[in-house]
């Protein structure tokens, strides 16, 4: 090996032993206080990450995303959702590897994008993954014998426990926003001509908190002030207003107020951001990957964006990239048959079309897309509808991913199981803080570090942070616990 080759492949084992996903003390003793290595990485053009987090807003119903094939199961299914239930006949197998719980499953027939990705591995489900605090049996909550998150049901205040354990009434800074400021306090954003937190979906309370902010742009891309100031107007008559809009914003750097100064100070980053992030993005070349015709689908417009800011990275001074992307629509409680299969389907073809954007790109392994939504919902119907559940099904997506595979345990659908607290609310058997320490991880996180974002985890025993879904950081791990079995 030469001596060029040897540097790189040290480079890659630094860089990657902070990601690795260590599933006890023990494994982390054996490293004693290694840390995120950043200089390992500040000059390898390999070393990029980036998160890519859909958000589904109104609570997306995984019931009929994730459906039994077999007959016993189904019938249980359908008993309870006799209104809503979809067709056996019309769903799309998928063969999972693992975490089938001796069940055969399909998926929406809306899904066939993204179960192409799950058979070719790369896509995976997160089963029955919701707030929770500590785990939960059925008689613990009818006895409010473990603390419970705050106010379980609720949209606001799942939106906020679930992007930062917080609530609406006790904001905490989110744990995308954490995990930003981790890594800029390691280093390894230094250089970067953005936040790493972007969002093309406005603020959000899971990125909000980070120290260098948000910054947030439309499905199109970025806002230019000329554009803005222009508007509807000729050019001529959007001339003197941007000038006098200038004027105004110099003489606010000057004033004697402080807050004065600050507000000009924020205005004048953001114009600067607008046009760097502007030119960026139009300095790389065209996407071949084909995407839905432009506007009628929202969310592979705002992908499309995404992928060119990615592609971009590199004039953008950018290792690391965390985004967020909202798709609304999911609070189905009537019309729900034809909504959700609108939805399902913006959210197939637009999530394939990224993936194969990101293999054009070069950074398939790289990039890790995932969903989250306020809750799941009931398994029984309510009309055409369904009602605020608890626990639900999250994608994972990516070309690192340990795909065609489902994580934790799926619910038994039937009315009055062990996990129902209520028509068909099931307890969550994987918290979502099990979910973001494992990208956290996989991220360039210590384990320390994701244990103080996601304290709870303490409650759920040894290797609770992790869920062996990511193939670079489970080859880690199972490199250093062999290293540790030879001593």
């Amino acid at each position: 090996m030469s001596s060029h080759d040897h540097s790189k492949t040290r480079r890659r084992f630094l860089a990657q032993s902070a990601q690795i996903a260590l599933g006890s003390a023990a494994a982390w003793a054996t490293l004693g206080q290694l840390q995120m290595v950043q200089a390992a990485g500040l000059d390898d053009p390999d070393d990029y990450r980036a998160l890519v987090c859909i958000y589904l807003f109104g609570g997306a119903d995984s019931f009929n995303m994730v459906v039994p094939r077999t007959t016993a199961a189904y019938t249980n299914y359908q008993a309870a959702r006799p209104s809503v239930a979809i067709a056996q006949a019309s769903l799309l197998p998928i063969t999972p590897l693992s975490g089938d719980g001796g069940v055969q499953w399909g998926l929406h027939p809306a899904l066939s994008e993204i179960q192409a990705l799950f058979e070719a591995g790369r896509a995976g489900i997160v089963a029955n993954v919701g707030p929770l605090i500590a785990p939960t049996s059925k008689a613990a909550y009818t006895a409010r014998s473990v603390p419970l998150p705050p106010e379980l049901f609720s949209h606001v205040d799942q939106q906020a426990y679930g992007m930062s354990m917080g609530s609406e009434t006790a904001a905490r800074p989110g744990w995308g926003g954490k995990i930003a400021d981790r890594l800029a306090a390691a280093g390894m954003t230094a250089g970067s001509g953005l936040p790493t937190s972007i969002s093309l979906s406005g603020t959000n309370m899971w990125q909000g908190g980070a120290a260098d902010g948000i910054y947030t742009m439309g499905s199109s891309g970025p806002s230019r002030i000329d554009s803005t100031l222009r508007a509807t107007e000729t050019w001529s008559r959007a001339v003197p207003r941007r000038d006098a809009f200038y004027k105004l914003l110099d003489a606010a750097k000057r004033d004697s107020s402080l807050f004065t100064r600050e507000h000009a100070r924020i205005s004048q980053r953001a114009i600067d951001f607008s046009e760097f992030t502007f030119n960026a993005l139009n300095g790389v070349p065209a996407l071949a990957t084909p995407f839905p015709v432009a506007g009628q689908n929202r969310l592979a417009d705002t992908l499309k964006t995404v992928a060119r800011t990615i592609a971009a990275r590199r004039t953008l001074g950018q290792k690391r990239q965390i985004f967020f992307v909202g798709l609304g629509g999911w609070d189905t409680h009537d019309n729900m048959l034809p909504d959700h299969e609108r939805l399902l389907r913006t959210l197939s073809e637009a999530s394939a079309a990224f993936y194969n954007a990101t293999v054009e790109l070069g950074v398939s392994e790289k990039v890790t897309t995932f969903t989250m939504t306020d809750f799941g919902r009931t398994l029984n119907n309510n009309g055409d509808g369904t009602d605020h559940g608890w626990g639900g099904h999250s994608w994972i997506i990516g070309g690192d991913v340990v795909g065609r595979r489902i994580y934790g345990q799926m619910p038994e659908m039937r009315l009055g199981s062990d996990q129902d607290v209520g028509r068909g609310r099931m307890i969550p058997t994987t918290a979502i803080e099990q979910l973001g320490s494992t990208l956290s991880r996989w991220f360039g996180l210590r384990q320390g570090d994701a244990m103080e974002i996601f304290p709870n985890l303490r409650n759920f025993g040894t290797g609770a942070d992790y869920i062996p879904m990511l193939a670079s950081s489970n080859a880690l791990l199972n490199e250093i616990d062999f290293r540790r079995r030879r001593r």
